[in-house]
């Protein structure tokens, strides 16, 4: 009788399938797969990466004037300052011409000092004279209105006695009008004694002084009138004077010549370049002793420190992009910043990435928010990612 272990050895063993191991461990390659693509496909499609350029607030620096390049003052790429000179223009014609305009000057300055000289002397012997009649003049006026006091002083004394005079006749005929024998006389014998010589004579002499007071005020007029000419005279002499001797004419000329010295001085000052702002001076387009036309650009002014970035964002991308929104900035030295879309163009371009070739793309502008940017070529590229 055979044992229980005896019909197990006896029986036949069951062979297992040969592809289940194989099969398991293919479908957890296969979970594994799939699992890291749709990873990958989410993080692509949640952090889309975009490239844009690095630019910067640039001035446009002009020559003022046409000239020679003379000499750049400072090196390109170094921060100035407002109204720092950049570099100087020459020009030989203007330097002719201030060179000769200063001769002239000089030379009108000797003239009109000579003619100044002679002016003058020429001017105090006139004045001499003219002082000599206006003091002949007013020794006259002096003498007149002291004979014209006199003559008024004399009618008020001859007008005085008459009528004391004639006060006295009066009071005697009043006392005579009492006296009967007076009375008794006709009236043309009382009144044939009233014109008597001496009233006769101080009615004339009255007269006479009155006449004196008005011719002696008729000559202080005419004096003064002649006085009033002279004074005229002595304050034109000098004008007169400097035209007889040209001196006026040259005193013009001479002012004229100034104006022009100094308007060539102002050319020759607008010659030298100065800074209009704050920046970095680059891109000089010119070297010394090259002809440079006026209002011509010599170079670029860069405000570094406002920098921003142009992105070209495709349309199926806008989306993500609306104005305050913030964005990740890779730069070429692997540091990442953030910035904030600023500007959002209203018309779209064509796509400068040989990438999205013919494509629609909206320029979009991002501005530095957060930690500073860090420095880089004006240019260079930076991606975006969103």
């Amino acid at each position: 009788m055979m044992t229980t272990e005896q019909q197990a050895e006896m029986q036949p063993a069951t062979t297992e399938p040969a592809c289940s191991r194989f099969r398991l461990w293919s479908i957890v390659l296969l979970s594994i797969s799939l699992g890291i693509a749709t990873n990958r496909w989410m993080y692509a499609n949640s952090n889309l990466s975009y490239t844009g350029t690095l630019q910067v607030k640039s001035t446009a620096v002009r020559a003022p004037v046409e000239g020679i390049l003379q000499s750049w003052v400072v090196e390109e790429g170094t921060q100035v300052d407002p109204q720092r000179l950049i570099c100087k223009l020459a020009d030989d014609n203007l330097e002719r011409d201030i060179q000769s305009q200063q001769r002239e000057v000089a030379r009108l300055a000797a003239r009109l000092i000579t003619l100044q000289a002679e002016v003058d002397v020429k001017l105090h012997n006139h004045l001499r004279e003219l002082d000599g009649d206006i003091y002949a003049t007013q020794l006259q006026t002096a003498d007149l209105l002291q004979k014209k006091y006199f003559h008024e002083i004399e009618v008020m004394a001859w007008r005085e006695a008459r009528a004391q005079k004639k006060m006295k006749q009066l009071t005697e005929e009043k006392f005579a009008s009492l006296d009967p024998v007076i009375n008794s006389l006709p009236v043309s014998s009382r009144n044939s004694e009233r014109l008597t010589d001496s009233k006769i004579d101080n009615l004339l002499k009255e007269e006479a002084a009155v006449n004196a007071v008005e011719a002696t005020a008729a000559q202080l007029e005419i004096c003064s009138k002649r006085l009033k000419e002279l004074q005229l005279q002595k304050t034109r002499l000098l004008e007169k004077v400097k035209q007889a001797n040209g001196l006026s004419e040259v005193e013009i000329q001479l002012s004229q010549a100034k104006a022009e010295l100094e308007e060539l001085k102002r050319r020759q000052l607008h010659q030298q370049v100065y800074s209009i702002d704050q920046g970095t001076i680059t891109n000089y387009r010119h070297r010394p002793g090259e002809q440079i036309a006026a209002g011509e650009v010599i170079a670029d002014l860069y405000q570094m420190n406002e920098a921003y970035i142009v992105a070209h964002i495709p349309c199926s991308a806008m989306q993500k992009f609306e104005l305050e929104s913030t964005v990740k900035c890779l730069f070429p030295n692997g540091e990442k910043r953030t910035g904030v879309v600023t500007h959002v163009a209203i018309t779209t371009q064509q796509a400068t990435d040989p990438a999205q070739e013919n494509t629609p793309t909206v320029p979009v502008r991002i501005e530095q928010t957060g930690a500073l940017w860090p420095s880089i070529p004006v240019g260079g590229r930076v991606s975006i990612i969103r």
